[in-house]
């Protein structure tokens, strides 16, 4: 029964985000105890409350594309995107074009792609960050950019992540759903 009501709302999540969560299937089928665990995760990074979309939504896609899942990225630019986040800026988010961004939403990237991606520190964007968002702004924007290149950790565990292909989310950027 528990089984049949995760693989409902599994569904449902994929629905929502476009994209097939394979291995959520296969947590669900495998343990539930680990599923429960596995969302959990989802709790760390939702809800947006602190910061402006936009800017949770650069952390998460940045986060995600530092972890190199397509499907992952994918569902970022989707999630972004019913959040009414701009295609363009989407777009701009995902090539790294920093120049073309507000100096608040530069430093959310920036912060994302050293903290993240190369693993280092950046004190001039985490600065920016708290100057424009708070030192709540900046803990929910850690929480995003961490969570959003966790899920793709696991999935390559498991055997389920797939290469980003910065050419195919740009044009999903800008596709309607």
């Amino acid at each position: 029964m528990l089984k049949s009501i995760a693989a409902f709302l599994i569904r449902r999540s994929e629905t929502r985000i476009g994209v097939k969560l394979d291995y959520a299937h296969k947590i669900a089928q495998t343990d539930f105890g680990l599923l429960i665990r596995y969302n959990k995760i989802f709790g760390m990074i939702d809800p947006n409350t602190k910061v402006p979309a936009i800017a949770y939504h650069t952390a998460r896609l940045r986060g995600a594309m530092a972890a190199d899942c397509g499907t992952c990225v994918e569902a970022e630019i989707n999630l972004a995107k019913l959040s009414n986040i701009a295609p363009d800026v989407i777009d701009t988010v995902l090539r790294g074009s920093y120049d073309q961004l507000s100096s608040e939403l530069a430093a959310v990237a920036e912060l994302t792609d050293a903290t993240v991606r190369d693993q280092i520190d950046n004190s001039d964007a985490r600065d920016h960050v708290i100057s424009a968002y708070g030192d709540a702004g900046l803990i929910e924007l850690s929480l995003a950019m961490n969570g959003a290149a966790m899920l793709p950790g696991i999935k390559r565990a498991m055997g389920y992540a797939v290469q980003c292909d910065l050419s195919l989310m740009s044009k999903l950027a800008h596709a309607t759903r």
